[in-house]
């Protein structure tokens, strides 16, 4: 029985350890994900296959992911590009122009991508080895949190491009944000099936450049200096 009259006494050295062993266990079976899904592609990889390259139990999986699809997510969770952070930074600049907020932003995501191996490693997987399943609205969410996330940074950009005079009349931010992302994925996916044919670590800006001036409006771009 327990007896009242006593203190309780808590090991939160203990209880550290152990949040800690957890978190460990965690990121090694994202670690295994990366592998299997690059490997066999998503769906051909199994939770008992990712256990198994983790050097756990399929349990161990259950304990932290409901499934794969959860799994699937928590991976790309995992390497997404702090964007927000990114637009604070450049914003901080001298007189910040919103179309070069947004070029920067993109050479900057494209630079981790170059630098990056396990950025790599996801894009990959998402782009090459995702055999995507249209009847199950999980997977297309997984990767549309990210792709909203990212579209809202860009939209302000092109909000405040298009007050300044900037964006072209007849280009709404909506299609120039859509516009952007269907470049700069485009890009990605060429890149990582050949990365051959263009060097993304020295040809990002003047690929960047080149398109993003398709977004402008002649008297704004003269307007805007840029």
């Amino acid at each position: 029985m327990y007896d009242r009259s006593k203190p309780t006494i808590v090991n939160y050295g203990n209880m550290r350890r152990t949040k800690q062993e957890a978190e460990q266990t965690r990121q090694a079976l994202l670690d295994a994900a990366e592998v299997v899904f690059l490997e066999r592609g998503v769906s051909q990889a199994t939770l008992e296959a990712i256990a198994r390259a983790a050097g756990l139990t399929r349990g161990a999986i259950y304990w932290h992911f409901r499934d794969k699809t959860e799994l699937y997510a928590a991976m790309l969770e995992r390497v997404r590009l702090p964007l927000e952070r990114v637009l604070e930074e450049v914003r901080a600049q001298p007189n910040s122009d919103p179309i070069n907020v947004i070029e920067q932003m993109c050479l900057a995501a494209l630079d981790r991508v170059v630098q990056d191996a396990q950025l790599r490693r996801v894009y990959t997987i998402v782009l090459h080895r995702c055999e995507r399943d249209m009847g199950n609205p999980d997977w297309r969410d997984a990767e549309l949190a990210g792709r909203r996330q990212a579209a809202r940074v860009f939209l302000d950009c092109f909000h405040e491009a298009a007050r300044r005079g900037r964006l072209r009349p007849s280009l709404t931010p909506e299609l120039a944000v859509a516009a952007l992302e269907s470049y700069f994925t485009g890009l990605v996916y060429v890149w990582l099936l050949e990365p051959q044919r263009i060097d993304l670590a020295t040809e990002a800006p003047e690929l960047i450049r080149l398109f993003m001036r398709g977004f402008l409006n002649e008297d704004g771009d003269a307007a805007g200096g840029h």
